[in-house]
């Protein structure tokens, strides 16, 4: 069991040099030394409808299955298992789905759980120089995954820890990659005034080993020679060859947060939290959130409303020069949303919903279903 502690330990503070590496600034960038260079954007979509309402601050406040995601160091920290499964209808026919199952051990001592995430679309068109109106019909997918396996240690009652091993596949037609990651977050939890308040630090797809580096036949090509120097141009068969290409790092995350419930009671919570994070394919920015509870303890329903607003200075179109008509600009990084609960017996379910404005691509809708028992 040590042995244990210690492994866990040594994974929470690790320092993140690694990290720090990958981030190689070039001059002629002033805006940005990472943008469009990434690969796996899908990573930071998030995972349930509960957390993107709340996404700048939600790793300092997560208690549920949605801490695989934000914050394994809150496994521990569950008041039972739970599960759950998020469907999100993104742009251009493309969607991104989720689930998670996570669940304490040892009275709270220990925290495990496992998720998966796919984005991906699927029968688009081939066109090529050859073929530029399809006439052979021939299709595309891709389809982007993760899969997660986290655990979680309360240290002490005050302070638990966590680590989330990753598996990434990237599959772009025919060609295709993997990786590993890991996330690693801790999660501080006391009172202030006789309220509860919580610190969070995590950092998220934290590289292990190389990026992704796609390969595969829809790398081929054939290759026709040159004649040597001082040959007369003669007609050569081609040869068949494939395109080498380099590993692209991962979006990693630093992300630093806090939660304070200014209302705690037993049929009514109001949560504060604010978030600064720092993202290698981004600037860094910080967001707001906040999520008010009502809970009759005498009742089975409990309602939920959720808000939250993210800076993110790379959207920055006044900075850029750029119009986009009458879009919604103002509106970007804004997230509402809400949920419903209830509990029967020693079992709970959970309906949440988010709307989530992306924009000037606009907004999206985010459904999340979720049960537990206790």
């Amino acid at each position: 069991m040590r042995i244990l502690h210690g492994v866990l330990a040594a994974l929470i503070l690790v320092p993140a040099t690694d990290v720090v590496a990958q981030q190689i600034p070039d001059p002629t960038n002033k805006r940005n030394t990472s943008v469009g260079t990434t690969a796996a954007e899908f990573l930071l979509l998030g995972s349930g409808a509960r957390g993107m309402a709340l996404s700048p601050a939600f790793a300092a406040l997560t208690r549920d299955v949605e801490a695989l995601y934000h914050n394994p160091a809150s496994l521990p920290l569950l008041a039972g298992p739970e599960a759950a499964l998020t469907v999100m209808p993104y742009f251009a026919d493309t969607h991104y789905r989720w689930a998670g199952f996570a669940l304490p051990l040892a009275g709270g001592e220990y925290g495990f759980g496992v998720s998966f995430a796919n984005f991906g679309f699927g029968d688009q068109p081939v066109y090529t120089e050859d073929d530029q109106e399809n006439a052979s019909q021939r299709t595309y997918s891709v389809s982007e995954t993760v899969i997660g396996i986290s655990l979680g240690h309360a240290f002490i009652d005050r302070f638990t820890g966590g680590v989330t091993f990753k598996l990434i596949s990237d599959q772009l037609g025919s060609a295709s990659a993997t990786a590993f990651a890991m996330d690693v977050g801790t999660n501080y939890h006391a009172e202030l005034a006789g309220r509860p308040i919580s610190m969070a630090f995590v950092i998220q797809n934290q590289v292990l080993g190389s990026g992704l580096k796609h390969t595969g036949s829809g790398l081929d090509f054939e290759n026709y020679p040159e004649s040597p120097p001082g040959v007369p141009s003669q007609p050569l068969d081609p040869y068949p060859a494939r395109y080498e290409t380099q590993a692209s790092p991962l979006p990693v995350a630093f992300r630093f947060g806090i939660a304070y419930d200014v209302i705690s009671s037993p049929s009514s919570r109001l949560s504060l939290m604010g978030e600064f994070n720092d993202i290698y394919s981004t600037e860094s920015s910080f967001g707001l959130a906040g999520e008010y509870e009502w809970s009759p303890p005498d009742g089975p329903l409990s309602l939920a409303l959720r808000g939250s607003y993210s800076y993110q200075g790379d959207n920055d179109e006044a900075e850029l020069g750029a119009t986009y008509g009458d879009k919604n600009i103002g509106l970007d990084g804004v997230v509402l949303g809400g949920g419903l609960k209830y509990r029967f017996a020693n079992y709970e379910a959970r309906v949440d919903y988010a709307w989530r404005h992306f924009g000037v691509l606009g907004p999206r809708n985010v459904f999340t279903v979720s049960f537990g028992w206790r």
